[in-house]
């Protein structure tokens, strides 16, 4: 599906809202290898006597930070995250409207600069279509760093959220890290519906979280190792989800299993489109938003 190589407006990640004081704690941390395999351990071990998991189509939501900006292969975080499901035996089908970064299963739904609202609204010509059974949202930095409906970011996802469980009713909700107190105290209203916080924050308590010096020298994004945190957690909150029985089989239609089947091409970079208005053309080798069928 197409990507976005540019998008003037790129901004991500408001340092402050991730970390907080963190930055005169410098603790002893593991590398991002022995997490990857703490982790693979532990929840294989936990999957012995389940029957497999349903297969994950994954709607990364957001802006440059979902695109992986700043980070070398430019995948961000999808890369780690994928890697650690697929060595978990779970199917794994990124899917959206663009792809971006250099890995076969690339797609995404991101957009440099856009706010919640914004998002949304992205979000409604694509998500029909493809009806993903996991969203992974990352929204509301722009919103802080615009200045611009900062005190609604809250509602603002809240609809963004219940418009994904309404649209895709069979698909889940890792979610969030900025605007953080707005969301937190959201997602208690989520309690009974399958809406998970990814919490990134190290602030809150939990071991290896990202922390000042993993935010890269533009002071947004993250460095290698702050995206490989991220994706190390969002892995951790699709296994939670998964382990609550709230990952379930994708609607049947026409979409691979395997977001890697069919593909060729490490990298594609194509030029970000507008929002689609009808349904996804067929795959071919000349269509600019080939379809994984």
């Amino acid at each position: 599906m197409p990507n976005t190589n540019a998008a003037p407006q790129l901004s991500v990640q408001p340092t402050r809202s991730i970390l907080t004081a963190e930055a005169a704690t410098m603790r002893s941390r593991p590398t991002a290898q022995t997490m990857a395999s703490r982790w693979h351990q532990a929840a294989t071990g936990s999957r012995r006597s389940r029957a497999p998991s349903p297969p994950a189509r994954i709607m990364a939501l957001g802006a440059s930070l979902v695109r992986g900006e700043q980070s070398t292969d430019l995948t961000g975080f999808r890369r780690t995250m994928r890697d650690e499901l697929v060595a978990l035996g779970v199917p794994v089908n990124m899917v959206g409207s663009q792809r971006f970064g250099d890995m076969l299963d690339n797609d995404l739904e991101a957009y440099g600069g856009n706010r919640v609202s914004q998002i949304h609204e992205h979000a409604t010509h694509i998500v029909p279509q493809l009806q993903p059974n996991m969203f992974i949202i990352q929204v509301g930095t722009n919103n802080v760093l615009q200045d611009l409906d900062v005190d609604k970011a809250g509602e603002h996802i809240e609809d963004f959220i219940n418009y994904l469980l309404d649209t895709s009713p069979l698909s889940t909700v890792p979610k969030i890290m900025d605007v953080n107190k707005q969301y937190r105290d959201l997602v208690s209203k989520f309690e009974n519906k399958a809406v998970l916080l990814a919490e990134m924050h190290p602030s809150e308590g939990y071991p290896d979280r990202p922390e000042i010096g993993d935010i890269g020298p533009d002071g947004s994004h993250p460095t290698n190792y702050g995206y490989e945190l991220m994706g190390h957690i969002f892995a951790e909150s699709i296994k939670e989800a998964d382990g609550k029985g709230y990952l379930r089989w994708p609607d049947v239609n026409g979409l691979e299993y395997d977001g890697e089947a069919g593909r060729a091409d490490a990298t594609v970079s194509t030029t970000e489109l507008p929002p689609m208005t009808t349904s996804l053309p067929s795959s071919s080798a000349t269509s600019t938003i080939p379809a994984k069928r």
